[in-house]
């Protein structure tokens, strides 16, 4: 099964969403290392329907927005996820558009490069600034002693950005006092 399955199974596993649902989450909850577009999520869904992981849940209506399918995951789904979960990882390879430019600012001068070092490090400083005030929201929700509660698993991984975020902010420091 391909990735994007999985991060469509891991929401599902949480409640039951439609499409637009899945994608919203998929871009404000995994986005900041998962993303996906809504010409992904609608075949997936139809292909994982067809394979007996996911199932079709009700029809969410509103009066201001066009009815919506909710789709939940089955027992199949589940298991399969489950299975997944539990296999071991690849490395992954980072591509960041900015390492390569860094890799060539011995091309321009120094002064040039500096400012726009001093302004990915804004973008990162932003960024940290989300995903902490995004901690304080879930840690809010989170039952601590329910070690289950997908919330925690949640908290790892927007803890795990905000380090992130943290370590480019350093570099980029570090990188600034150079061409200083």
């Amino acid at each position: 099964m391909s990735s994007i399955r999985y991060a469509l199974l891991s929401l599902l596993a949480r409640e039951p969403l439609s499409g637009y649902d899945i994608k919203q989450q998929m871009n404000n909850r995994l986005g900041p290392f998962w993303k996906v577009g809504s010409n992904q999520v609608y075949p997936e869904l139809a292909k994982m329907e067809g394979e007996g992981l996911v199932r079709p849940q009700g029809v969410e209506t509103h009066a201001y927005r066009p009815a919506r399918k909710l789709y939940e995951i089955t027992e199949a789904g589940k298991e399969a996820l489950i299975a997944w979960t539990m296999e071991p990882a690849a490395l992954e390879t980072m591509k960041d558009e900015f390492l390569l430019k860094a890799y060539n600012s011995w091309l321009v001068e120094p002064d040039q490069m500096l400012v726009r070092v001093k302004d990915i490090r804004k973008q990162h400083e932003e960024r940290l600034a989300a995903y902490l005030e995004k901690i304080k929201e879930l840690n809010e929700l989170l039952e601590p002693s329910n070690l289950r509660d997908p919330l925690a698993s949640s908290v790892s991984i927007v803890e795990f950005g905000a380090e992130y975020e943290r370590l480019y902010i350093a570099w980029c420091d570090k990188l600034i006092q150079k061409l200083s």
